[in-house]
């Protein structure tokens, strides 16, 4: 949470602008970031880190463009998402996401046959194996201040 401005947070809610424009907003019944906002700045942020709303957002910046402050909800959203996250609160198919990320390098794997028959060239290689070295590295670094 400290990640947020609250200052521009508080703009934030009394605008709403962007609720009109974000695709959530308009498609997924009882989506409403403001409720989480309002929370946010009242404190109470705990009871919304192990809802759906918090991972609902696409990130697609709509907010963050039509918002005067350049600000937007997304910030809020992410930074749940995040403390959600650090608190081992993740929806299954997040876990299953990261947990294939950490394994292969992507989010999943592209169909060949797929692929083939839409003429499209056979997909890169993963890079799984420079991202598991990546990755041993920082948890050495982490863990040994004199990395």
């Amino acid at each position: 949470m400290e990640s947020l401005n609250f200052k521009l947070l508080e703009q934030c809610s009394k605008c709403g602008a962007c609720y009109h424009i974000c695709p959530s907003c308009l498609n997924l019944e009882g989506y409403d970031p403001r409720a989480v906002i309002k929370d946010v700045l009242a404190g109470q942020h705990e009871k919304w880190l192990s809802h759906k709303s918090i991972w609902q957002c696409l990130e697609c910046h709509h907010c963050l463009e039509i918002c005067f402050q350049h600000y937007g909800f997304e910030n809020t959203m992410a930074a749940m998402r995040t403390l959600a996250a650090k608190k081992g609160m993740t929806p299954p198919q997040v876990k299953r996401g990261w947990d294939m990320f950490i394994k292969t390098g992507k989010l999943g794997e592209p169909v060949a046959p797929a692929r083939k028959k839409l003429n499209l060239p056979e997909a890169a290689k993963s890079g799984a194996e420079d991202f598991k070295k990546m990755v041993k590295i920082y948890r050495e670094a982490k863990t040994n201040p004199n990395f």
